[in-house]
Parts: structure tokens; C-alpha cells; sequence
């Protein structure tokens, strides 16, 4: 079959052998696309083929593009967000505020973690909507209005999207559950919001600062948070930080020790780049002796894994 396949202009995407023969094709030539499952059972006596093609989709959606100042947030599973809207002829469902950290696996990384503290969800239903029509509609409009596109999911039922211009931060997750779908947009914390944290505690951390997997090396999505301390840096001059690296207590002491300094340096080297003068900032690893969370579940080590800034003159507030 597959040869056949190849040479009427098909790609192979990817084979199954698991449970039978499954082959996802892919054709895009010519101003058609569409793509194939095909395979067979078991046994191997029974032959299956599935066929979609795509057509542009028979509604649009435009996006408003998110503002310098960020915008107030729907209360209580009422109203939209200002900047992403449902799909037009959507019926809406509420929603919900979440104080659960919000949580992906980044580009390069291969375990989840956090980019916000929390999220705020709301719920809609569309009649005669699909995945393959979910995904189009918010993957074109999302990029229109200046989000990156993240993660989506080849059958299209969820888009992780980051939006990093104008000082914003934000991260959305859509996920289209079939006869309804959701849209959860992470608590974005901006420059004014960390200075007053970094007041009152004396430590922020830098929640979505991210790295590549065991390694210092920034992720380009990290851009997003660093540009807001960039800006409450060049916004309080006589501010002076130190940039604290932390790791989980997976791995050894050493190699743990070492990873969180580099990650420290990596932040600092980012800031110093973009505007910071390198003189107000110093860096250090302080590896796994600084856990805030349980280390025995995965969302307490995506908290301890993380980088914080400090204010050496700070002196907590008594409690």
C-alpha cells in the first residue's frame, strides 16, 4: 500500500504495529490537502481506510489582540475574555476560576511544567462543530492576533498557545471535548504585581522561566516573564536582586548544585542582554536545599524546580 501511496503524492506520517497495522498519510500538493488513516486488525484479515479532506472552514473568527495594560478578567464563569473570544454561534457554559498551578510540557522538555498560578476557565458548546474545525478556526485566528502557537495536538482537539508582546504574558489552553469545548487563560503576573510581592516577601519566584531538560538553556518562551522583570528592573533603578537558582531533589547534590547555577546565569545573562545593567545583579545555585514543595509528587518538584530573584536589603514583614 504504501508505496502506492508515495507515489500518488502521499507522506507517510507515522506506522503502528501495535494491535495491527495502523499508517497516518498526509497529502498536500496542488491546493488539496487531506490525510488518511489506513491498516488493518490484528489478525490481519480485515483492511480499513478513513479519508478527510480540508476545506476552509465555514466560519472565521478574529481575534482582538491583547493590550499593553492587561485587561480585566471574566468573574464568577461570566462573560468572555476580552481578547479570546469563543467561535461565533457558540452557546456559553460558565466557568471557573483555578488556583491549581497551570501546567504544560515545554519545546524540548519532557516532563510538565508550571507557567502561571492559576487559571480562569470558560466553557462553550457549538452545534455541528468538530475538532478538525476547533483547531483551524483558533489556530488561524490565534496566530493573526500575535500568539505563538506552542503545542497542538494532530487531531486537534487541544492548542497551547503564548502570547509575549507589549510586556503581556499570557498562556491559553483550548481543548475541544466534542459536543462542547473550553478555554483556560493562566493569571499572568505583571511588572507592577511582582514589585509588590517582591516587597512584601523579599523572594519572587519567576514562575515560566523555562529550560530545556536538564539543561540551562533558556526556552524561547521563557522571553515573556523575563521582559516583565526586565521592566520592574529598569522601572526601580536603585533595585538590586539576586538571582537564586533551585533545583528538585532528583539527581546527585553536585550535579543538582551545578545545574542551578548555570540556570541562575542564564537568567542574569538574558537580563544583563535586555537592558540590565550587570552591576545589580549577582547569581547563585543554591541546588536542592531550598525545597518549597513536596518532593514525592510531580507538582511539588515542578515548584522546587525553579528560578527566583531576591532583594538583599529586603526584610520580611513580621507575620
Amino acid at each position: 500500500m504504501k508505496p502506492y501511496a508515495v507515489q500518488a503524492g502521499w507522506t507517510v506520517v507515522s506506522e503502528d504495529f501495535k494491535g495491527g497495522l495502523l499508517v497516518v498519510l498526509h497529502y498536500n500538493r496542488n491546493g488539496v490537502e487531506a490525510w488518511a488513516n489506513a491498516g488493518t486488525d490484528n489478525p490481519g484479515t480485515n483492511f480499513f481506510a478513513e479519508l478527510i479532506e480540508l476545506t476552509p472552514p465555514p466560519v472565521s473568527l478574529t481575534l482582538t489582540e491583547p493590550a499593553a495594560t492587561p485587561e480585566k478578567m471574566p468573574e464568577a464563569g461570566k462573560g468572555d475574555f476580552p481578547f479570546l473570544t469563543p467561535i461565533p454561534g457558540s452557546q456559553a457554559h460558565g466557568g471557573q476560576e483555578d488556583n491549581a498551578p497551570f501546567r504544560l510540557t515545554p519545546k524540548g522538555a519532557t516532563q510538565d511544567e508550571i507557567v502561571a498560578n492559576g487559571s480562569v476557565v470558560r466553557s462553550y458548546s457549538l452545534k455541528d462543530g468538530s475538532q478538525a474545525l476547533f483547531a483551524a478556526v483558533y489556530h488561524d485566528a490565534l496566530v493573526k492576533a500575535g500568539w505563538t502557537i506552542e503545542q497542538e495536538k494532530p487531531s486537534g482537539e487541544v492548542v497551547y498557545a503564548h502570547y509575549v508582546k507589549k510586556g503581556r504574558n499570557l498562556w491559553a489552553y483550548l481543548i475541544d471535548h466534542g459536543s462542547d469545548y473550553d478555554i483556560r487563560v493562566g493569571k499572568e503576573a505583571a511588572a507592577d504585581q511582582m514589585k509588590s510581592t517582591l516587597a512584601s516577601d523579599c523572594h519572587l519566584a519567576l514562575v515560566g522561566v523555562l529550560f530545556d531538560f536538564n539543561k540551562s538553556t533558556l526556552q524561547s518562551a521563557s522571553d515573556g516573564v523575563l521582559t516583565q522583570v526586565s521592566t520592574l528592573m529598569t522601572g526601580n533603578p536603585s533595585l538590586n536582586v539576586e538571582i537564586q537558582g533551585h533545583t528538585d531533589n532528583v539527581g546527585a547534590d553536585a550535579y543538582n548544585q551545578t545545574l542551578s547555577e548555570a540556570r541562575a546565569r542564564a537568567v542574569m545573562t538574558w537580563l544583563t542582554q535586555h537592558g540590565v545593567a550587570a552591576a545589580r545583579m549577582t547569581a547563585k545555585g543554591y541546588g536542592k536545599t531550598q525545597l518549597v514543595a513536596d518532593n514525592s509528587r510531580d507538582e511539588g518538584r515542578m515548584k522546587n524546580r525553579r528560578v527566583e530573584i531576591a532583594d538583599p536589603k529586603c526584610k520580611p514583614a513580621a507575620k
